[in-house]
């Protein structure tokens, strides 16, 4: 019997706000969310996050007459770059707890009225919090690794919401999604272990696979334990006909053995792909009769 055992191991590893300007009755306070962290990978995680978050309305000039402010909150949505948005990236909703709806507009809607909740500052009052719920909808789905930020402009109306221009305060709320580079990797369903038998080296070329998920990029090394050969069980020299040397390749690409060298692949995504592990070994026609083996220890590790 002629085996080549191979194990697997797998190595696991704000932005500035707008100033508030002048407005037609109100100013809103800053909001900056704490980051929201999210791993694509843990199917024992939630299937949407929700924090909640505190708006402070402030009133503007004098007088002590209740104000109802009727607001939004604006999508700058874009697809330039890694952001928080509602056509790319980690998507949000915003759900106000006076109406319980979705309050999030974009500006392509003609119509987002209808998106939307309201604050009233009493009488006599300075100020009204108003409280949302911010939920982060899709965590299952295939989200690369990285940082997403957006900051949203609140759109309010101080009157009859029919009947008046909405001012705007750009970038007052702030929002950061983080996605970890984390990867699972496994061969012969599910197991951190594989074999590769040559039997009685009929054909010099066997491989099997490995199966990897990823959400961003991971380096590819491998160690020996025999350093790069099949060593025939019981021998103790150096002598060749008792050592079949071989080389080895991930995805097509070949690997440097005992050096610490190895190379990057590519984001397997979410559903993963299956990498061939090849093995080739020399002729075997000037070796010894026996049992021939070695073990080879592959890496996989995020790229941070």
């Amino acid at each position: 019997m002629k085996n080549f055992a191979m194990a697997l191991a797998v190595a696991l590893p704000l932005a500035a706000f707008g100033t508030t300007a002048a407005a037609q009755c109100v100013t809103v306070d800053p909001v900056i969310i704490p980051d929201v962290r999210v791993d694509p990978l843990d199917a024992t995680g939630a299937a949407q996050v929700m924090q909640p978050v505190t708006m402070m309305f402030r009133r503007v000039g004098v007088g002590n007459a209740p104000i109802t402010v009727t607001y939004q909150i604006v999508d700058e949505d874009s697809s330039v770059r890694s952001r928080v948005g509602v056509t790319g990236g980690p998507q949000l909703e915003w759900r106000s707890d006076d109406s319980g709806r979705n309050i999030g507009a974009t500006r392509s809607e003609a119509y987002a009225l209808l998106r939307s909740g309201s604050v009233t500052i009493g009488a006599d009052d300075n100020s009204q919090q108003a409280t949302l719920r911010l939920f982060l909808t899709n965590l299952r789905e295939d989200l690369p690794a990285g940082v997403y930020r957006e900051q949203y402009t609140i759109r309010y109306w101080c009157a009859d919401r029919d009947s008046s221009i909405p001012e705007e305060i750009p970038g007052i709320v702030t929002v950061t999604v983080q996605v970890p580079n984390v990867l699972s990797a496994n061969v012969a369903g599910a197991s951190t272990q594989g074999e590769i038998d040559f039997l009685d080296f009929s054909t010099l070329t066997r491989s099997l696979s490995v199966s990897v998920r990823s959400t961003g990029r991971f380096a590819v090394t491998a160690r020996s334990v025999n350093g790069s050969v099949m060593l025939r069980e019981g021998a103790a020299g150096t002598d060749k006909a008792d050592r079949i040397p071989y080389v080895v390749r991930f995805g097509g690409r070949a690997l440097a053995l005992d050096t610490g060298a190895g190379f990057t692949n590519p984001r397997a995504g979410l559903a993963g792909q299956q990498i061939p592990l090849e093995v080739v070994v020399d002729d075997v026609s000037s070796k010894r009769a026996g049992a021939y083996s070695d073990t080879l220890i592959l890496t996989l590790a995020p790229v941070t």
